[in-house]
């Protein structure tokens, strides 16, 4: 299965580089605070076990809390998903009051 939105990781150098000011990242989301799933920047094998628990390029992802080593669990579509820190810094969202803006 190939989905347009998940590409290769970029070596630590390079991925600043590629990142556009308005590129913000799951890990830098406050609780609480809905977001749009646009991209998810891993490998296809790292990111099918994602894409076949719902966290798809358009889905509304909302960071409820942390777990006691700090990593994100977050809502989508009511079901609560436990990710890593690394893995969170891949996933690249944007604001929903900015797509109400657009419309």
């Amino acid at each position: 299965m190939q989905v347009d939105n998940i590409g290769p990781q970029m070596p630590r150098g390079t991925e600043a580089a590629r990142r556009v000011p308005e590129d913000l990242r799951l890990g830098d989301i406050p609780l609480r605070q809905t977001v749009e799933l646009t991209r998810i920047d891993l490998p296809a094998d790292q990111a099918e076990p994602l894409l076949e628990r719902g966290l798809l390029p358009g889905c509304r992802i909302c960071p409820v809390r942390s777990s006691p080593s700090g990593d994100p669990i977050v809502s989508i579509d009511g079901s609560l998903l436990a990710l890593r820190r690394e893995t969170a810094a891949c996933l690249c969202v944007r604001m929903l009051a900015r797509l109400q803006e657009g419309s």
